[in-house]
């Protein structure tokens, strides 16, 4: 291909990104590459690379148009458009004319597993059987690639769904957990499992035909099926699908017909044998406008909740994404973002993010009091001014007149003790620390140490006034105005 084959084709997809609400664009046109471009006739030839039948049936019916005229607009010709399958690693310029399809008319595909639907019309008995389509590329253009189950960090809160989405994607439509629905509050980790279960599958079976969508963008696709009388076609692309995940099916909600749609759908895919992953925001029972039948098959396989993640996993968390981006953060801002946003997965990436955007602009050490204001619309104030453990480590430490070095050491002498204990009762009355992880945080220390702490000075409190004003007077400087 020339240069200007490539600029237009370049211009022409910039013209269509501005023309195409972005769902969409990013699922079907962005992913159309050009192949072939001859310009030696008043009706030039253009030849797109789709990445699979099921990419060009939909593309070819409800897209044609658009690729015709928005090149026509750039070129001043109207070209004829053949759409061609593209096998993994196939460079763009590298035609198999055999498998050209042209952009319109398109002989209408069969229906797998269709349930008994009757044929559009009896032409489909005459007509010449496809040519075998090329193999799928290994990764849809729907997935996120940087989703994995690698990526994903397993706890308590969580794994139960991670187990059971690992098997699903190692044996698609093979478990009983089909469908297999993920559900939780928004930030927690939903889609980025959904992306992972898909991926896993391109990776480990490449024939399967995998499509991730939002319900919103599978609402889109019915409209538009709707409006251009086309729900024949619509229904027979959705049905060639092996794998089938639906995010944010909550959003169905209302919209009966595309429920029915959706509801029929369903049937078939699942007695087909297809892997239906669905992921929402919250448990079927929970959900409303959404018609019992269609809430019953949801609850066929299995649902599995992922919860906001404690404060270890959140720390883990922080370090994993700061390790990935290279981002070398203390402990105790790693700390005071991990013990101030607590439900939200997204907002800690988010925050992380922020520092290192400030990092990339000012490469001047960072500390906590660097860090505060950049976070000052994500932690609200009351938020942000609750000290970690570490901070009240050192604030204990300085109240007594020792080092930080002194409380977290070895020594047995009384006054060390005693502001170690202290120090232990608040880490454990205004952190949510568990026992092990304030132990950590003064020498190394056993949570049987961190009890006895606690244990001794609530003994003190029961027993001693003025150490009990002593201790008002740390809390208020610990504690938020």
């Amino acid at each position: 291909m020339t240069s200007a084959s490539v600029s237009l084709w370049k211009q022409c997809k910039d013209s269509l990104e501005r023309a195409v609400p972005a769902q969409p664009f990013n699922t079907w046109i962005r992913p159309v590459e050009l192949l072939d471009f001859v310009a030696e006739s008043d009706a030039p030839s253009v030849t797109l690379g789709v990445p699979d039948d099921f990419h060009r049936t939909w593309v070819s019916r409800h897209y044609a148009d658009l690729l015709r005229e928005t090149i026509a607009d750039i070129d001043g010709r109207s070209p004829e458009i053949h759409f061609e399958v593209m096998g993994p690693g196939r460079p763009p310029g590298t035609v198999n004319e055999s498998a050209l399809t042209p952009a319109a008319p398109v002989t209408s595909p069969s229906y797998r597993g269709s349930g008994g639907y009757p044929a559009p019309s009896a032409t489909l008995e005459l007509a010449k059987p496809p040519a075998p389509a090329a193999p799928r590329p290994t990764r849809p253009a729907t997935l996120n690639s940087s989703y994995t189950f690698d990526d994903f960090i397993e706890a308590d809160c969580n794994r139960l769904a991670r187990s059971a989405g690992l098997a699903v994607a190692e044996r698609p439509g093979a478990t009983s957990f089909n469908p297999f629905l993920i559900y939780g509050k928004v930030g927690l980790g939903k889609t980025h499992l959904a992306h992972a279960i898909g991926n896993l599958v391109a990776d480990a079976h490449p024939d399967l035909n995998i499509l991730y969508l939002t319900s919103e963008a599978f609402t889109n696709c019915f409209v538009h099926a709707i409006q251009h009388n086309m729900l024949g076609e619509f229904a027979s692309s959705f049905r060639e699908i092996d794998v089938l995940i639906v995010d944010d099916i909550q959003f169905f909600s209302g919209k009966e017909k595309t429920q029915e749609q959706f509801f029929h759908l369903f049937n078939d895919l699942h007695q087909g044998g297809a892997q239906i992953v669905l992921a929402a925001d919250r448990p079927p029972s929970e959900i409303k406008g959404i018609e019992e039948r269609l809430l019953s098959r949801f609850r066929w396989g299995l649902s599995a909740d992922v919860q906001p993640p404690d404060f270890e996993t959140r720390i883990a968390i922080l370090q994993r994404g700061a390790n990935r981006h290279g981002l070398d953060l203390p402990f105790e801002i790693i700390e005071y973002i991990a013990a101030n946003v607590t439900d939200n997965i997204r907002v800690l990436e988010g925050s992380l993010n922020r520092i290192l955007a400030s990092r990339n602009i000012d490469d001047s050490p960072l500390t906590l009091d660097v860090v505060q204001p950049l976070l000052a619309d994500v932690i609200s104030t009351s938020k942000r001014r609750t000290p970690s453990a570490t901070e009240i480590r050192d604030l204990v430490a300085e109240a007594y007149g020792m080092t930080v070095e002194q409380v977290i050491g070895k020594s047995r002498k009384r006054p060390i003790v005693d502001a170690r204990h202290v120090a232990m009762h608040f880490c454990k009355q205004m952190t949510s620390l568990s026992l092990e992880a304030i132990g950590r945080r003064f020498g190394g220390r056993d949570h049987s140490t961190v009890i006895h702490a606690c244990r001794a000075v609530q003994a003190r409190i029961d027993t001693d006034p003025a150490f009990c004003v002593e201790l008002e007077r740390l809390e208020r400087r610990l504690s938020p105005a």
